[in-house]
């Protein structure tokens, strides 16, 4: 039976990576839910990239632009990291270049390590059934990889870790990272947004600000998009 496991931090990811497998990165709020948002409004394909020098350099070829540093959009760019700003009337038919605090340099830490056979996905509470069904046609070990905060564990990725996994269980061996955060989701009693206020001071204090973002990317299967790294680029699969 293949394994599943949770990296808790990409700090620890030199200590879960293998050949063969599928890494699906999330940080669920709010970049995960963004990049799916994009594929679902009609973006063409999405460059996750760690600077933002590099993102300038994807808008003199024409491409948009999209990110944030500490939750604040950069300036210059076209978009911050607000899901809802990525609709069809934006996106649609756009390359996108998208820098994060953390998921986009999540993204990064596993291209960089270049083991072999690697599925790349994007996971988030709006495309989570469609992950698990990508997943289950697969024969290969998982690995949820959460972006954290500044490479600190955070409350929301493993709560989507906890529910992929809830997905999945009765085929695969679970192991620790992965048994952690089902427990975690199974105590939050699918009441993620109260779950999260209550147990993450860092989002607690953003709630007056991100109160609306958060709520959106809390959303379960609001798409069945599922996007894929490919030569350095994501598409929608």
């Amino acid at each position: 039976m293949n394994k599943i496991n949770v990296c808790l931090s990409p700090a620890l990811y030199d200590y879960y990576k293998k050949d063969d497998t599928i890494v699906i990165m999330v940080d669920a709020v709010r970049a995960s839910a963004s990049i799916c948002t994009a594929f679902a409004n009609g973006a063409e394909k999405i460059v996750t990239v760690s600077e933002k020098e590099t993102a300038f350099e994807y808008q003199k070829k024409g491409w948009l632009t999209a990110g944030e540093r500490d939750g604040i959009k950069i300036d210059g760019f076209d978009f911050g990291n607000s899901p809802e700003t990525f609709s069809e009337k934006n996106v649609s038919g756009k390359k996108i270049a998208f820098t994060t605090t953390n998921g986009t340099r999540a993204v990064q830490r596993v291209m960089q390590s270049k083991e072999k056979n690697v599925d790349l996905l994007i996971g988030s509470f709006l495309n989570v059934n469609a992950v698990a069904e990508f997943i289950g046609n697969k024969q290969k070990d998982v690995i949820v990889l959460c972006s954290g905060w500044k490479n600190a564990v955070n409350m929301e990725d493993m709560l989507f870790a906890g529910k992929l996994i809830s997905l999945l269980k009765n085929n695969y061996t679970l192991l620790e990272g992965a048994n952690i955060s089902l427990n975690l989701y199974e105590t939050s009693k699918n009441n993620y947004y109260d779950f999260i206020m209550e147990n993450s001071p860092r989002l607690a204090s953003v709630r007056k600000f991100l109160h609306k973002d958060i709520k959106y990317c809390l959303q379960e299967n609001t798409t069945k998009v599922v996007p894929i790294l490919k030569e350095n680029e994501y598409f929608s699969s």
